[in-house]
Formats: C-alpha cells, structure tokens, sequence
C-alpha cells in the first residue's frame, strides 16, 4: 500500500519529515490524525524505525485507541500493536509501575480520583477542626491541581495574595500538608501526582532517562495546545539529544482547557526551544462553507491569536444555520425534538448523525426529561465513566479493596451486592472503633471480639465477607483480568440475596402467623437465661427440615446446643423436660402438660394439648415456620442498644448551614429501648441577639423571646457534657443541623464534632425512594400524633419516634432475608409436602415464593448435605429426589435478574476492550485503566442514537448535524464574576470548537427565561456569526 497517496501536500510533506523537531498547524478537519497515523507507518516501512521505539500521545483513551486502529489498517498486525500509542497519564502509570521503587514508592501504589481525592481533602479539613464550608474540597483540589500541574509544591504554591487573610493562607498550607501526608499514609498518588513523580522520576534517576532515551526514538503528540507545563517538562525530558524527534500537532484556536494548566503558547516556547520545522495544514475536510466561514468568523475576533489563516474547504456552501429562540427550556425541547424528527424523517438523518452539545451539564436536563418521554433514543456523556455508575461502582470497590484495602472502599464493598451491614449498624460499628481506638477496618476483621456490642447476624454476614474475600484474593493472585471478572462475579453471585423485591413483598404482605411473637419471646428468654431447649420433631421430611433449621440456627447464630430428638415413625407422644423450652415439630396424639418451670411450643398439631401448650401454625408448612421464627429469634438479638444515643434538633436564623445561627436547641437522651431518659434544653441568643422575621414565622422565636438567654458560646458546653461521646440521631444532620453545630464548636471551643451521627432523612429516602421524606410526611405515614413542628422540642421527640420506626422496618427488612443458607431445608419441605411451585403464568403465593427462592439459592451455591437427617432409605431416596428438582427446576425469573446478567455481559465487554488495548492485563492494570477512562472514552457512535455531551467532551468527534443549546449569555459564555479578556477568549475558542464538529448542519438555541429569571438575550457569540449564514426564527 502507497502511504502516502491520499495525502494532500502538506500532509505529506508532515509525513515524510525524517529526523528532528517538527511542528504542525492543524486546524479543525486538516486530517490531522491521518498525519500523525500516516507518519508512524512511514516512519516504520521507509526508514526502518521500529514499532516499539515509538511513542504517540493523545488526551483520550479512546483517540489512543482509534489511532493504535489507524495504524494497525496502515501497517497491519503485529507491527502496529507495538507502539506506544496512550495519554500522558496513561503513560506514566506504566513507567510508576515499573520504576517506583527509584524515587521512594510502592510498586503498588494506588491512583485516587476526584471523588476518593475530595473524601480525602474531607478528612484533613476536619482532622484540622476546620470547616469544609470554609475550605471545600473543590477549592482545595483546584489548588493543588493548579499547583502540580506547574510542576509547583502545592503547600509552597499558597499565595497569601490570593486568600487576602493570613490565617486562611496558613490554615489551607496545614491542610494540603496533611492531604499529602495522607496520599503517602495510603500509598496513594492523584492523578496530578501521576505526572509530577515521573517527571520527578526522569529527573533524579539518569539511568531511566536514558533507558527511555534509547527505546524512544521518535514522539509524536496530539493537541499540543492543550498541554500544561508539566506535561511538556515531561516530554522535553522524553526527547532524545541531540535528534529531538518530537513532532507536536497544535492549533490555538482550539485551546479549551486553561483550567487545567493549559496554555497555547507553549507552542512559541516549543519554537523557541527547538527551532522546528514547521507545516501549516490549510486543506479543510469536515465542514460546509458556510459553517466553516462562520466559525472562522467568530474566532477571528480573538484578539491574541498569533497567527490567522484561513482554511480551504473541500465541501460545498452548504445549508444556513438555524438559530432558535424559545421562551423556556421546556420550549426549548420540544422544539429541537420537533427539529430532530423532521431531520429524520423527512431528510434521511440517522439518529447516531445529530449530536446535541451544551456548555454545562444541567443545560440539557430538561431536553433529556423530554426525549425520554418521546422514547427517543439517545447516549449523555456524563461527567464520570460508567465503571463510577450503579453495580459497576460495587464491583471496582470490591476489586480495589482486594488490591488495596483502602478504608475509603470498605463500605461499599462489604454491601455488594447485598446490604449486610444496615445504616445503624454501620454507625455503631464506627462509634466502636472510635470508642476501642482501633482503625475501622481492624475492627471488622476482628468483629467476634465484640458480641456484646455488635448482633450475631451482623458478626456472621461480616465474617463471612473477610472468608470470602480472601479466598477469592487466593484463587485470582497473579491471574489475568479476564480470569478474575468471572471468578469475581460467580463469588458475588452467592453473596446476592435469592430474593426478589416482588417475592419479598409477597412474603412481607403475607398474615403473620398466630403467637410469633411471643414463641419468640420465649425462646430469647430462656437462652437469656441459660435455659435448656429441646427440639422434638415427629417422624417426615419437613418435620425433620424445620428442626435441623432450628437446630442450626440456634448452634450456628446464638452459640446455644439443644437437646434433639427426631422420633422414628412409629413415635408420636413427646416427652418433656422439666424446665426450659420444648419445642415440639409435626402432628403428636397427645402433648400433656408441661412441667411448672418448662414452656411449650408447638408448630404442628395435636390431637389432644393441654391448655398451656403455645401454637404456631397447624397444617402449614413446619420448615416455613420455623424459618420465619429463627428469623425473628435472630433479629430480636440485633437489636441495637440505644442507651448510647442522643437525638437533636436545632432551630436557627436561616437556611443556610454556613451562615445561620442557633437560636433553639432540645436533645433526648435515650434508653436502651428507645425512650427519653433525659431532656435538655435551651434558648439561645444568637450573635447581634437578631432573629429575622423569616426565621420567626417558621419556628416562632422572635429577637425579644430570646434576649435574656445565653449565647452559644455558653451553651456549648453544657450540651457537649449532655451527649458527651454518644451516637447523634437528627432529621437532615448530616446537611444542616451537625455543619451548624461542627461550625461552632470549632469558633468558640476548638473542637471538633466527632460523634457519628445517624440521619432520618438520609435512611428513610432509601427505605421510600419515591415518597416525601420530610419530618411532617413521615410523621404523618407512621400516624405519629405531633403537635407544631419547627419547635426543637418537638421535632427532637417526633423525630426519636421517626427513627424507631424506622430501625423497625430496616429490621424487618433485614429480618426477611436472613438466614438464606437454611432456604434449600425450607424447599425440601415444601415439596415433600407439595407437589411443586405454581406455573409462571400463575400468581405466586407464600409457598411457591419460598420454594422458588429456595430453587434459586440451591442452584448457585454448593450441594446441599442432608446428613443431618437421619431418614429411613426411601425418604432419604425421596429427598434426594427433591434436592435434585431444586437443582433443576426452572427457576421464575425477575427484572433483577436480567439487569445482573446485563452487567455481568457490560462489565466482561469492558474487560475484553482492556485486554486489547493493554499489554499488560493484571488486576492492578485493569484498576489503573478504570481510573484512567473518561467519560468521552465511552462515546458509542455505532448505536443508532442520539448523542448529548458538554462542549468540552465535543472536542475530537464530528456529526453530520450539531445542535448547541443554551447559547444565551449566562449560560454561554458562562457566567463569571469579573470574568477576563482572556477567559471571554477562551470561551469563544469552544463555541469554535463546537461549531467545527458539524458536517453539513448546524443549528443554535437559546431561552430567554433559562432558570425562571430574568429574561436573557441571545449569545454574544451567536451575534458574531454574520447573518448572511444565519436563518433566526423565534417561538
């Protein structure tokens, strides 16, 4: 194949260019990539350079890829696998991993993104009692990005300049010094880190330099304009004297990304530093005339372009552009719909051929509220990756923490698939470790030491998550990621619940059987007690199964051996011990009294029972009653002690947690049950003694009720000595009421709020997702007689009955599915004494719920041992049987179902498309790349569908037709206080850029009540397009 005879000139003379620095202009669709694909495979076939000695960088993962696709197409496998095509960080992951150990690291660092580098910024904040409303996370990682990114210490970088304030100059040195003494504590680096240390690492270490000098023999980078400073100190330590075989492609005008660092005239330093050869690409592919012209147009008045030249377009004039005005953005989305059938309909677009660009993400939430309706099919690129998203989120955190163990993945690992640890058992389990002084983590690895504090459900489900983990840890060690996926997911496959939420509800809305309750009771007592229990179960299967579920469940759970006795067929008259319980299982003759310290329970029947004997169920299934009475036995011991809990509430002069003031404060200390043991309570004169009338209506505390009463700074400290080290329970604490109080704390007594808190709102829009959640509501739907609200003292005393019900119904919940590794005895019984579950088609009742959940855990965990169940021949023979028809059967499914399969399918496709892009496919590289992949990384342009992305993340794509919303000023440019000459630039650089995406139409649209403001004239941009390109029409 002749390389170079699709090229036009300049192209070529970009491609044949042999040795030494090279510069090339290349503005939007100038074939840029086919220049850089193009030179490597020239590079390759006429001078002989190896595939491997090459480096191509690019800013996505996804443009790496394509152009790694390119040069396969030009060259073919294998050569063009070999080179190096990756992003900067991409690159560096790979040289930190081989190097580390050079400059002081761990070969097995991890990479912190935004969110687990905001969590951590979180910590220092509060680790140096300051407020995070004072120093956000988001302020904290500009810093330090901006920092990094200049190759700059970030705590050196603090310019008091900035800050106007000494105190708030040295405050954000101490944090970021702690930020990073953190980073190290975790053997961690951000992802600005990931630059910084290999540039750190060429610099200190020669021999790798020149280990890199001699495998790299020519660099060719994409988007040069986009570089910061430490990206280019980082090439320039890549290039190799005295050749420099650096080849950069730029364009100013494309400039978009000065916030991270970025800035174009690195393309004069790189002119200065390396006397170039330098090409201009002026032949132009992609767009019409018209919006070519257009564009150049609006760019041209950008004042600080060093260079101007004007393109040559190879299409036609072209179609005008559109520029819609609407009143409202829900307008706004019927009209581009309307916009977007016609183009389908009526001019044979596809719907993969428009793409709907904005300037900030909550632009297009109405658009896409409305196209949902419309059942339109359509991709957002979202601001995070997929892998951030949903399941995909509990499986990485499950997969780092098996790398890693980092704190800040427990949680989340530990509850997937399945809940195992609820809200207040999660906030207990904190205050314990706060209380043992132990680290969280070492606290759950040794969570046996604890009975007392923690239940015996919670200590199983969290053992069996560490036995878990590490045998999983065992069986993938030095594995391949495509090996691991499928081990992982079938381990995960026996930690989800075999319940679905449509048979929990059925089990849920099912009567509860007679004297439940007190059969429970009793048996809590007497193990509370020490009292002997013996089990009697007549002579059948289900007999036998609902006693061994007994049996077990009170070895395995409480730590209790009872006495058990399994009649043959021939017995059917028990015999009791003198005291305890006996609890008797199947159909008896006569059950005679019991003696005077003994107790009965009965789940079957009897023909003659003396008056004493305590029934639960008659001709039902005994295995299902004896689940459901172990569960409830069970769950009666997770109940949680709350002796150690306070609940609060505060009243203020405002809304807003950063400045509002105490005004009203009422707490309850509680009982181990729940009830008030204990009230405080005080009015509190805020700071100047004014109340606004605002404040006023809503709670009734005006300026005068409050004058003779204490300041805050004297009510704190009684109130710390009132809750001293106890859990805080509050209606919305963790976004209102505990910022107020940690604020204070910190202003007036130098300390920091450490209690963990329990928040009502937060448990109860899990519990109700669909439901109003305010105090009132919730009130309202537990039928809590209350007087009037926003009183701190009545809020504190509804809210403590709020969060009783709802612990109750998390307990019920959990209580629900409990206990499931006794299912497969449960559907033993039931089909010995059924013949089977009903059809799909029929509904499903209590029973076939059970025996369909019990079919569904039988088929993805081990086989089911019935040595337990000393049966004669042929019932030993039919429960075999039966255990057979478990493992068989079909199994009903649900919703849930399908979307686990989906996930496993999506999640193994992203494992394959790693593996053909890497060279290296372990566990820690697969986690590397997760980190490493954008949101723009994941843009489908197969589907047939509609493409939605911010400006930004338009960059590198192209569509046949584009349509820019929000074009309004405000909304773009965006909105800045005091915004400069050289930000108003660079926003006019991206409407350029998004204006160059579109082929042959293009079409724009502003709102003039974006937000129900004021109204807002169109875009100063959409003025500079000349209005002969442009056709205007408004609603």
């Amino acid at each position: 194949m002749n390389i170079l005879h699709e090229l036009n000139e300049k192209q070529r003379e970009a491609v044949t260019h042999k040795d030494g620095p090279l510069l090339v202009i290349a503005g939007p669709g100038t074939g840029k990539t086919r220049v850089i694909t193009h030179r490597i495979a020239y590079l390759i076939r006429e001078h002989g350079i190896k595939a491997e000695n090459i480096l191509a960088i690019t800013f996505t993962n996804k443009a790496a890829q394509e152009m790694q696709e390119r040069v396969n197409t030009e060259i073919g496998e294998p050569h063009g696998s070999n080179i190096k095509v990756s992003t900067f960080h991409a690159f560096c992951v790979k040289v930190l991993r081989k190097h580390a150990l050079r400059i002081g690291l761990s070969e097995n660092f991890t990479i912190f993104d935004q969110e687990l580098q905001d969590e951590i910024l979180t910590e220092s904040v509060r680790a140096l009692n300051l407020n995070t409303d004072d120093y956000p996370p988001w302020l904290l990682r500009n810093i330090i990005s901006d920092a990094k990114s200049k190759s700059e210490n970030p705590v050196d970088a603090v310019d008091a300049s900035n800050t106007h304030d000494p105190e708030t100059t040295e405050n954000i040195r101490n944090v970021l010094r702690n930020y990073q003494d953190r980073l190290a504590a975790y053997d961690a680096l951000d992802f600005d880190d990931l630059l910084v240390k290999t540039v750190e690492l060429f610099e200190q270490v020669e021999d790798v330099q020149q280990d890199y000098h001699k495998a790299i023999a020519h660099i060719l980078v994409d988007e040069f304009h986009d570089v910061n400073s430490v990206q280019y100190h980082l090439l320039q330590l890549l290039s190799a004297p005295p050749e420099h075989n650096l080849m950069i492609v730029a364009d100013e005008d494309q400039a978009i990304y000065s916030w991270r660092g970025s800035n174009p005239a690195y393309i004069d330093d790189f002119r200065t530093a390396y006397n170039p050869t330098e090409l201009a690409l002026d032949d132009h592919y992609r767009c019409s005339e018209k919006i070519l012209r257009a564009a150049e147009e609006v760019i041209s008045r950008n004042t600080e372009r060093q260079r101007q030249h004007t393109l040559r377009t190879h299409k036609d004039a072209g179609r005008d552009i559109f520029h819609y005005t609407f009143d409202t953005p829900i307008a706004e989305a019927h009209g581009i719909i309307n916009v977007i059938q016609n183009l389908v309909t009526k001019r044979n677009y596809s719907y993969r051929d428009i793409a709907i660009f904005y300037r900030t993400h909550r632009l297009a939430d109405v658009l896409e509220e409305q196209l949902l309706r419309e059942h339109i099919q359509f991709q957002r690129i979202q601001p995070t990756n997929s892998f951030a998203e949903g399941n995909s989120k509990g499986i990485l955190a499950y997969l780092r923490f098996i790398q890693w163990q980092l704190p800040q993945d427990l949680e989340a690992a530990i509850n997937f698939p399945e809940t195992c640890i609820d809200d207040l058992t999660w906030v207990r389990l904190k205050w314990l470790a706060q209380r043992e002084d132990i680290a969280f983590v070492e606290l759950l690895k040794n969570i046996e030491r604890y009975p007392q504090d923690v239940g015996p459900l919670t200590r199983r489900n969290v053992r069996q998550f560490w036995t878990q983990l590490e045998r999983l840890s065992t069986e993938i060690e030095d594995e391949r990621v495509d090996k691991i996926i499928p081990k992982l997911f079938d381990t995960l496959e026996q930690t989800r619940s075999p319940y679905r939420a449509e048979e929990l509800e059925i089990i849920e809305k099912h009567p509860e059987m007679p004297n439940l309750v007190t059969a429970q009771d009793v048996l809590y007592s007497a193990l509370n007690l020490g009292e002997p229990v013996q089990i009697t179960a007549s002579h059948g299967i289900d007999e036998y199964c609902a006693a061994h579920i007994i049996y077990q469940t009170l070895e395995t759970y409480l730590n209790h051996t009872p006495q058990l006795r399994l009649l043959p067929p021939e017995g059917n008259r028990p015999k009791s011990n003198e005291n305890g319980v006996h609890l008797l299982i199947g159909n008896f003759e006569e059950i005679g009294e019991s003696a005077r310290d003994a107790r009965t329970l009965l789940i079957g029947t009897a023909d003659i029972a003396h008056t004493d004997v305590l029934h639960l169920d008659g001709e039902g299934i005994h295995s299902i009653t004896a689940l459901k009475l172990c569960q409830r036995l069970v769950n009666r011991f997770e109940t949680p002690n709350m002796a150690d809990m306070v609940v609060y509430d505060l009243e203020t002069t405002g809304l807003n947690p950063k400045t509002a003031e105490i005004v009203e404060i009422a707490a309850h200390r509680l009982s181990a049950i729940g009830d008030e043991v204990e009230r405080y309570y005080r009015l509190v004169r805020p700071p100047g003694g004014h109340i606004p009338q605002s404040a006023t209506r809503i709670h009734r505390i005006d300026t005068e009720t409050v004058k003779s009463s204490p300041g805050i700074e004297m009510v704190l400290p009684e109130f710390l000595g009132f809750i001293q080290n106890r859990i805080l329970i509050g209606h919305n604490v963790a976004e209102y009421d505990n910022p107020i109080l940690a604020r204070d704390l910190r202003r007036y007594l130098k300390t920091d709020l450490s209690a963990p808190h329990y928040d009502t709102l937060a448990t109860a829009r899990r519990l109700f997702p669909r439901q109003r959640c305010s105090m009132g509501a919730l009130a309202e739907k537990f039928e809590i007689e209350h007087g009037r609200l926003h009183s701190a003292l009545e809020d504190t005393r509804v809210n403590r009955e709020i969060f009783k019900e709802l612990i109750r119904i998390d307990a019920h919940k959990r209580e629900a599915k409990s206990l499931r590794e006794l299912l497969p005895f449960v559907g033993l019984g039931i089909l010995a004494k059924t013949e089977g579950v009903a059809p799909p088609e029929e509904a499903l009742t209590e029973t076939d719920t059970f025996l369909n959940v019990a079919k569904r855990f039988v088929q993805t965990h081990t086989i089911v041992s019935l040595e337990n169940l000393p049966l004669d021949p042929t019932e030993a023979a039919q429960a075999r049987d039966h255990i057979e028809t478990l493992q068989d059967a079909t199994v009903r499914e649900f919703p849930e179902d399908a979307d686990w399969r989906q996930r496993r399918i999506q999640f193994m496709n992203a494992v394959l498309h790693f593996e053909l892009i890497s060279d290296e496919h372990g566990l820690i590289n697969f986690l590397d790349y997760q980190k490493l992949l954008t949101n723009i990384d994941e843009l489908d342009d197969k589907t047939e569908q509609l493409t939605l992305m911010t400006l930004h993340a338009a960059k590198g794509t192209e569509f046949p037709v584009v349509i820019i919303i929000g074009m309004e000023e405000g909304s773009f440019p965006m909105w800045r206080q005091n915004i400069t000459e050289a930000e108003l630039e660079e926003e006019r650089r991206l409407f350029y850029v998004g204006m160059t995406r579109a082929q042959e139409q293009l079409y724009l649209s502003s709102v003039v009540y974006r937000f129900g403001d004021r109204d807002r004239a169109s875009s100063m941009f959409v003025r500079e397009v000349p209005s002969n390109y442009v056709v205007k029409w408004s609603q």
